[in-house]
């Protein structure tokens, strides 16, 4: 009954139910009206009753239709064109006697071809993404040559520093410890002279975890294999006692007895001829040699200055690092603000000795292109999420298919434990990996100078409910 006047007695309902004739008086008047059915009303007479005696004959959809109609159905690129008398294909075939087969427009068959937008099949991944090659460096006129070592404790800035140098993003950068896993090389050409940067773990273990000894070991590695070690050190953070156990150990003062033994050697020269038998021995070449094996000069950079208030705290930062060890030069640098780097480069560009070019000049790193890819995404995923989840994502590329257009298109794929770690990773509305897949998608523009479409899945190893799905 139509929402009208309270509720319905007992005899009501029983005629409703049995389908009698019930009159009411409403201010349409009296009107007759029998129950066909349970819902539906038949009105008798010449006057209808009010809104609120009938059913209700507009549902909200149509009310919403009403009020927002719906646009036009838009032809879509794929669907059919309709030929004209004054097209040039239309004119060709004929409007009469167009080409058939089995009963098929051959000519409007050929033309939705063309118009439907072009299916890619997903490639294999090549070998060459998978690996760097290169073709021998073609060596200039006195060819020059230096490879730097990046060494100091985790979260330092070793990897912005490197980044900042090349000028362009190539290892993964974020707050966390250890987000560089492996070592990596970029290379910087100036002129003749050829910069290759190893950037390595944090030479000082954050955990006493087994796999953080390894991170130290090739951070150690690296140190062995470079010409010049630069010591990075974030003169903001107050350093502990294992930073300057690590500055006695790479670079020491001179040795007590060896500086005893110039000390005489000077007095005596300065009073006049003293018989050798009277001044001290010194210590023998070969143990001079052992004690300065695998130990390359050492470069002081004090990075982040940007972060110190005064530049007085820096300079204390810089007299108490000199007390515990001999550095060849020391820098104060911003690698985020990008200060003191060019004096940094033309440094490092004069001790460069006499070598031949090991890369080519346009080569900028030694990663494939599958594991740039890689710490561009790790560099957003150890800056948004938290606790340990970073470091048990894997990943791996699935797709790689070039297009006729010139650009690329590369499909990506993060591996978590189960699906509620999939949840977290996707965000709401999958805002989260979709704001991930842009950003890499920018700068993997810019590093390869391509355009680059990059689709990001992610695959849960197993299905888990959380406690509100329960």
């Amino acid at each position: 009954w139509g929402g009208g006047g309270g509720g319905r007695s007992r005899r009501d309902k029983a005629m409703l139910r049995s389908g009698a004739v019930w009159a009411t008086k409403s201010r349409a008047g009296e009107e007759a009206v029998r129950v066909v059915g349970r819902q539906s009303w038949l009105v008798l007479g010449r006057h209808e009753l009010p809104p609120w005696m009938g059913r209700r004959t507009m549902s909200i959809m149509d009310r919403y239709r009403r009020i927002r109609p719906a646009p036009e159905p838009t032809q879509q690129p794929w669907a059919t064109p309709k030929l004209s008398a004054e097209d040039p294909i239309a004119r060709a075939s004929g409007s009469d006697h167009r080409a058939t087969q089995g009963g098929v427009d051959v000519d409007a068959l050929q033309r939705e071809l063309l118009q439907r937008p072009l299916a890619y099949t997903r490639a294999p991944l090549p070998a060459e993404a998978q690996l760097c090659s290169f073709e021998p460096p073609v060596q200039p006129a006195n060819p020059c040559s230096l490879r730097i070592g990046l060494a100091g404790p985790p979260n330092a800035g070793k990897s912005s520093l490197m980044n900042a140098l090349l000028g362009c993003p190539i290892s993964a950068v974020s707050p966390k410890v250890n987000t560089t896993r492996d070592g990596l090389r970029g290379i910087k050409t100036i002129g003749n002279t050829q910069l290759v940067f190893i950037d390595a773990p944090g030479i000082i273990p954050s955990h006493s975890r087994e796999e953080n000894r390894e991170l130290v070991d090739r951070a150690w590695k690296g140190y062995r294999d470079c010409d010049l070690c630069l010591l990075v050190i974030d003169c903001v953070k107050r350093p502990t006692q294992e930073i300057f156990d690590l500055v006695r150990k790479v670079c020491p003062h001179e040795d007590i007895g060896r500086s005893e033994v110039r000390r005489r050697q000077q007095a005596a020269e300065e009073a006049g001829p003293v018989p050798k038998a009277w001044l001290p021995r010194p210590p023998s070449e070969s143990q001079a040699l052992q004690r300065e094996e695998h130990r390359p000069p050492v470069v002081l950079v004090l990075n982040k200055i940007d972060k110190a208030e005064e530049l007085r705290w820096v300079r204390s930062r810089d007299h108490e690092f000199r007390a515990h060890g001999t550095f060849d030069k020391i820098f104060y640098v911003s690698a985020k603000k990008e200060q003191g780097l060019q004096k940094l480069l033309e440094y490092l560009t004069l001790q460069a000795p006499p070598r031949k070019w090991t890369y080519p000049a346009e080569l900028k790193t030694t990663l494939s292109h599958v594991d740039q890819i890689k710490h561009l995404v790790n560099t957003h995923i150890f800056k948004w999420f938290n606790i340990d989840l970073p470091y048990k994502i894997e990943q791996q590329t699935v797709g790689w298919t070039p297009r006729l257009d010139g650009s690329l298109l590369i499909e990506h794929e993060l591996i978590v434990k189960d699906s509620i770690v999939a949840r977290m990773v996707l965000g709401v509305r999958n805002t989260i990996v979709s704001r991930l897949r842009d950003q890499v998608t920018y700068k993997l523009r810019k590093l390869w100078g391509m355009n680059v479409e990059l689709k990001i899945w992610v695959r849960p190893l197993r299905q888990r409910l959380s406690r509100r799905d329960r």
